[in-house]
């Protein structure tokens, strides 16, 4: 006879070694596989990454090639500009002009003139008080707005004018613009 104690003990000892081995390696696939899928989601961001990093380098081409035709509009620009010879008288003139047709007051213009660096051109600087109705004042604006002459309004500041003065209804604007002029 054999010894079956012996016997019973190898196979229980290899059962339990094949018991571990797969164990190992359901724990391994487990861990393998959370890994594949945090692998799948760096590259998922390193892809949409990549897409963004394209759009970005595509797009900096595209403004390097607009470069000579956005100086060539500039230039146009610039050179459709006033001469500063002109500038002031033009200004004047047209104010005076928007102000008659749209039935306000202007009362004073005060000039803060500046050159402009790096540019051929000299900006200036404008407050304008203006007083009449509302549709009057808007009107001035949009005249302005539309003007050949390139007004910025960089701000204003609103009033009544009811100081028993002036008819009621009546609003004081303190304008604060700014346009260009080529240098002579």
């Amino acid at each position: 006879m054999r010894n079956f104690p012996l016997q019973r003990n190898l196979i229980l000892g290899a059962l339990a070694l094949l018991f571990a081995v797969v164990a190992t390696l359901a724990y391994l696939t487990v861990r393998m596989s959370g890994s594949r899928e945090q692998r799948q989601q760096a590259l998922a961001a390193e892809t949409l990454r990549l897409k963004l990093v394209t759009a970005d380098v595509n797009r900096a081409s595209e403004i390097r090639r607009n470069i000579p035709d956005v100086l060539k509009r500039l230039d146009e620009f610039e050179n459709s500009l006033l001469p500063s010879s002109q500038g002031y008288s033009v200004v004047t003139k047209e104010l005076d002009e928007f102000a008659q047709q749209t039935h306000i007051a202007k009362e004073g213009v005060k000039f803060h003139e500046q050159p402009v660096t790096g540019h051929n051109l000299t900006e200036l600087g404008l407050e304008v008080v203006v007083d009449g109705e509302y549709n009057g004042i808007v009107q001035f604006l949009n005249k302005l707005q539309r003007s050949k002459t390139v007004y910025i309004v960089d701000g204003l500041a609103v009033e009544s004018a009811n100081t028993g003065q002036g008819p009621v209804g009546t609003l004081k604007v303190n304008l604060h613009l700014r346009t260009y002029f080529r240098k002579a």
